[in-house]
């Protein structure tokens, strides 16, 4: 793998990264991440999973990723200024169309527009990815719990419960799974009995990060969230949470991330060893960029959950069943497919390039129309061959 092209910038209240793992048709995408201690390391890693995301799901563009240190008492004012001075820095890449900012963990829709502004390109309100994310989790989790056969409801613990958790607990049929602890950074809660899923909802709306002391249950050190019983362990907060160490006390029966690169070197093989199920983080929150990317084209949100419930679903639980039988591990598994994929996306471009030229003289004349039968194509496609892709594992 080559390295990323990275790009440093700082200014009042922030110092800023961006890495560009890879490039295809001269663009790339990757969410911008915000955090008190983040570090280059983990946006590099991110961008990475951009690249396996995209390349795994046949999305023509490259993986990159963004990220900001800002402290958290930093004002409103000083945060957007921050933003935009980061925005501005970066502008010339993102005019170019080289990257594509996004939103993620600590960055809304008003934060993104202040990126752009920055950059001197005004956005209007950013499609909500989380929302997407959710959507693919969710069915992610019901793919498990078809393909496993397991008793419902399963129960889940997630640790983050962040924007894509709450969207979760709204989403998530409450026949079918029972939220039995979270985590916020500003603790962890459980209740073996099960939190509503509305109560959950509306008290994050109400109390955000705060959530965790308005709920009744017992607190518990964060780490304890990833090593408590459960049928389901989602991980949705930093990366390089699970370690080998932390892999040898989880006791829930299967991890399916929502966050990105969630295992360190050699967790995901101890789990398995061990007779755990884990799928990647950039498989299981795909809704993110695939689903917001259908909407973003004009698909109804509507259109694009019954796409989930179906095509992705049928993936989901055709990849399960055949590793399980197999005793492979789902990681392994989808990071060969989706390496095989990366490493011939560039011969393919060559091959399409006749394609592409026709679909943009016609896209000129019929933009919404064509872009939006050309996206859901698209989309389609890409799972079809996933799914063959997956029912030959083993093979």
């Amino acid at each position: 793998m080559e390295s990323p092209l990275i790009v440093l910038a700082s200014g009042e209240n922030y110092e800023g990264f961006l890495a560009i793992d890879s490039l295809l048709n001269s663009t790339s995408s990757g969410g911008v991440r915000i955090a008190p201690d983040l570090m280059l390391e983990e946006v590099c890693d991110l961008a990475r999973e951009m690249t396996m995301k995209f390349s795994l799901f046949r999305l023509p563009r490259g993986g990159a990723k963004a990220g900001l240190r800002i402290a958290r008492e930093v004002g409103p004012r000083e945060r957007r200024l921050a933003l935009e001075s980061f925005g501005k820095k970066i502008g010339p890449i993102v005019r170019a169309g080289l990257y594509n900012p996004g939103m993620d963990m600590n960055c809304g829709p008003a934060d993104l527009q202040a990126i752009y502004a920055g950059a001197g390109i005004p956005i209007g309100r950013p499609t909500d990815t989380s929302l997407f994310t959710a959507i693919g989790a969710s069915n992610a989790l019901l793919g498990c719990v078809e393909a496993l056969g397991w008793q419902i409801p399963a129960t889940v613990a997630i640790d983050g419960f962040g924007s894509v958790g709450g969207h979760l607990a709204r989403i998530l049929p409450p026949s079918h799974f029972r939220i039995t602890a979270i985590s916020t950074i500003e603790g962890a809660i459980s209740n073996p009995a099960g939190f509503s899923h509305e109560q959950l909802h509306q008290r994050q709306a109400e109390f955000g990060d705060g959530i965790v002391r308005h709920l009744e249950g017992t607190s518990i050190p964060n780490a304890e969230l990833l090593t408590i019983s459960a049928d389901f362990l989602v991980p949705s907060a930093r990366t390089r949470t699970i370690t080998e160490t932390v892999a040898q006390g989880i006791r829930a029966r299967a991890v399916v991330p929502v966050a990105n690169a969630p295992y360190r070197d050699g967790a995901a093989l101890a789990l398995h060893a061990r007779g755990v199920i884990c799928l990647p983080g950039y498989l299981c929150n795909a809704g993110g960029v695939f689903g917001s990317s259908m909407a973003d084209s004009g698909i109804p949100v509507g259109d694009v959950e019954r796409f989930f419930e179906s095509s992705y679903r049928r993936m989901i639980r055709t990849l399960v069943e055949r590793c399980d039988k197999r005793r492979l591990s789902p990681v392994v598994v989808v990071d060969d497919l989706a390496t095989r994929e990366a490493e011939g996306r560039t011969e393919r471009l060559q091959e399409d390039s006749f394609a592409r030229k026709v679909y943009k003289r016609i896209a000129w004349r019929f933009p919404r129309t064509v872009k939006k039968r050309e996206m859901w194509k698209r989309c389609h496609e890409a799972l079809v061959a996933l799914e063959a892709d997956v029912s030959r594992v083993g093979e």
